[in-house]
This record gives structure tokens, C-alpha cells and sequence, in this order.
């Protein structure tokens, strides 16, 4: 269990890409040969998309592949100086996702009792705007994650 929760982002993408370029080949191939109409392939498609660029940006969270703007932390030598910016940038990673996740559960309810559908395959529109906040979710998971090692680093240092 605690490899599946170390490795969701990697296994949802494992399970997503193959999912959406099954989905577009086979809509591609029924309408090249006018073998049955599959008007709902684009949809699926572009929401599954959505799904694997915000559960991405968890992977990437994770992994530490995020852009990075260096050239103000370069500028300090110490160690505990570095530490420090670094759990003011999680920090504040954490706190951009906390209040995402907090406006954003407002649209989610209103798409709930709204009753909204897509187009093409009749899900509730909650559905896919619901990768948002699991996006944003992950990601500050994964930073608090990194916040986590990040102190450990400190509390390293101070012993040394």
C-alpha cells in the first residue's frame, strides 16, 4: 500500500496515456473507415489530458522538476541560509495550493448542484473540473513532503 501511495502520480499516468492514445486511435480509425461514429473520443480525450497535467505537476512536485528561479538563492553560501528559502519556497508552495483547494471547492459545489453535463458523454461537469483540486492536492502533498526532508536537512545541520 505504501508503494501505491509513493508512486500514485506514476501509476495514474501509467494508466491515463494509454487510456487517452487508445481512445484518439480507435476515433481515428472508425471515422477514417465510416466503421461507428465515436462523437464522445475527443471529449474523453481532452479530459483525460487535463487529468494527466495536473497529476503531472504532483509527479514533477515529487521529483523536484519544477522551473526553478536560482539566481537568488545561488547568491548565499550557508548552508542553513539555503535551508531556510528553500522551506520559505515550500511554504509557500503549500499555502498557494491550500487556498486553490479552498476557492476552488465553490465551483466544484456549484457544478454539483448546478447539474451541468459535457456535451458529448452526459458526465457531470464536476467530473472533470475535479482534477484541479487533485492536482493541487498532489502538489502540496509532495511539498510537504519535501518540507518534511527539508527540516530534517536543518535539524542535520544544526547537529554538525
Amino acid at each position: 500500500m505504501r508503494k501505491l501511495l509513493d508512486n500514485f502520480e506514476e501509476y495514474a499516468l501509467l494508466l491515463l496515456f494509454p487510456l487517452m492514445v487508445a481512445v484518439v486511435f480507435t476515433a481515428t480509425m472508425a471515422r477514417y473507415f465510416n466503421l461507428f461514429p465515436m462523437f464522445w473520443g475527443e471529449e474523453v480525450a481532452r479530459y483525460i489530458m487535463v487529468f494527466m497535467a495536473y497529476i503531472g505537476a504532483g509527479l514533477a512536485m515529487k521529483r523536484g522538476a519544477h522551473v526553478g528561479v536560482s539566481f537568488f538563492t545561488d547568491r548565499f553560501r550557508g548552508v542553513k541560509v539555503r535551508l531556510f528559502l528553500e522551506t520559505m519556497r515550500l511554504s509557500v508552495i503549500v499555502f498557494f495550493c491550500a487556498m486553490i483547494l479552498y476557492y476552488y471547492k465553490n465551483i466544484i459545489i456549484h457544478q454539483v448542484f448546478m447539474g451541468q453535463t459535457t456535451p458529448a458523454l452526459f458526465m457531470p461537469m464536476w467530473v472533470p473540473y475535479s482534477a484541479v483540486p487533485l492536482g493541487m492536492f498532489l502538489v502540496a502533498v509532495r511539498a510537504y513532503q519535501a518540507f518534511r526532508e527539508t527540516a530534517r536537512d536543518i535539524r542535520a545541520s544544526e547537529v554538525n
